[in-house]
């Protein structure tokens, strides 16, 4: 019986890709580096902030210059982070009849948790009763430290959440974690990426995932 439902942020309910290379344009063009592609950035992806411009930055950059090339971005990212981010389309309708069936919702990312939570509220408008993100002594994805704080949180067990994501990380994440995992096609990853990672479920438009729990019922 499906209770909960845990959602991946970058790339699953929001399309977050043009405010984040808009921002890695900005400090690499500041540090006089050539500018990633959007598709490289979309790759590099997944695994938090420090670890994207790590698989970005030109490759004979010492440790304290990528330091200062991170730095750069996250600074420009953190006041520039919902200029062109939006919900994909039919997100926020997936969401409000979710809510209003009485599932529990939650996010979990590798984006730093305070802009999780200014999101989720900017955005979401607080649609979601868990908002986590990278915090100080909490593993990020693929550990699944995230999402036990979540269950524990929404005080449900493992067999009663489904984890919704867009990447490897996730997909692993839910793996690590014990739960049933829904790889969605519509973000940074290719179907085929999903399927090499044994996702569960693999769905190509929001409304596919009501589908899903009408085979795992609430109640």
């Amino acid at each position: 019986m499906i209770k909960a439902l845990i959602f991946d942020m970058d790339g699953t309910i929001l399309n977050t890709i043009d405010d984040i290379s808009t921002s890695i344009n900005h400090a690499f063009t500041l540090k006089g580096y050539p500018n990633p592609t959007v598709d490289a950035v979309k790759m590099a992806l997944g695994s938090g902030a420090i670890q994207l411009i790590e698989r970005l930055a030109p490759k004979h950059l010492k440790k304290e210059e990528i330091r200062s090339l991170y730095e750069t971005y996250q600074a420009d990212y953190d006041v520039n982070n919902n200029n062109l981010t939006g919900p994909y389309p039919g997100i926020m309708d997936l969401l409000d009849y979710l809510k209003k069936q009485g599932y529990l919702l939650s996010v979990v990312s590798n984006k730093y948790e305070y802009l999780v939570k200014e999101l989720n509220i900017k955005l979401f408008h607080n649609y979601f009763d868990v908002s986590i993100g990278d915090a100080p002594g909490i593993p990020i994805k693929p550990a699944p430290d995230m999402v036990y704080k979540a269950l524990d949180l929404l005080k449900i067990h493992k067999d009663e959440a489904l984890f919704i994501g867009d990447s490897d990380v996730d997909i692993f994440t839910a793996q690590n974690a014990g739960l049933k995992s829904v790889g969605v096609t519509w973000g940074f990853r290719d179907q085929k990426t999903l399927e090499a990672c044994h996702a569960d479920y693999i769905i190509h438009q929001p409304s596919e995932l009501l589908k899903l729990l009408e085979g795992n019922p609430k109640s």
